[in-house]
């Protein structure tokens, strides 16, 4: 299987950056799972735009073969996908230590406390409804992986 995937320009992962303010931002590499390609290149035009790099992906299953290939230091997840959705690849990242502790945001439609609860139980750090404002996007990344 080919995966998809959509890697930014060469801005290094983890690479500590003076600004002209003088604080020190850390460049991180994102996954972002989504079939949406309009959402996945609204979350990339963000997270580019702050500087990161950003890898993309059509379903969960894509996003776990985008992660045998790519260092990702936080995953942004839809839930409703084709293939293998967001629960199941929560399921699959559980079980695999290589990937198990890299931060996941869920970005869904989906609002519904039991989806927001069994995500937040396989491991999910947290939970944005679309649509968002890149501003919370970047608070919540902010909070959660630093």
């Amino acid at each position: 299987m080919e995966v998809d995937m959509f890697i930014s320009s060469a801005r290094a992962t983890g690479i500590e950056s003076g600004n002209d303010r003088g604080i020190r931002e850390v460049r991180m590499t994102f996954l972002s799972v989504d079939d949406s390609v309009t959402i996945r290149k609204i979350v990339s035009l963000a997270l580019k735009g702050a500087g990161h790099t950003v890898v993309e992906a059509g379903n969960g299953k894509e996003g776990l073969e985008a992660l045998k290939i790519v260092k990702a230091d936080c995953i942004i997840l839809d839930i409703n996908m084709p293939e293998m959705n967001g629960i199941e690849f929560l399921k699959a990242r559980k079980t695999d230590p290589r990937i198990s502790r890299i931060p996941v945001i869920v970005l869904t439609t989906q609002d519904e406390d039991a989806l927001k609860n069994q995500a937040l139980a396989l491991g999910a750090s947290g939970f944005i409804a679309k649509p968002f404002q890149k501003d919370a996007l970047l608070a919540t990344i902010k909070a959660i992986a630093g």
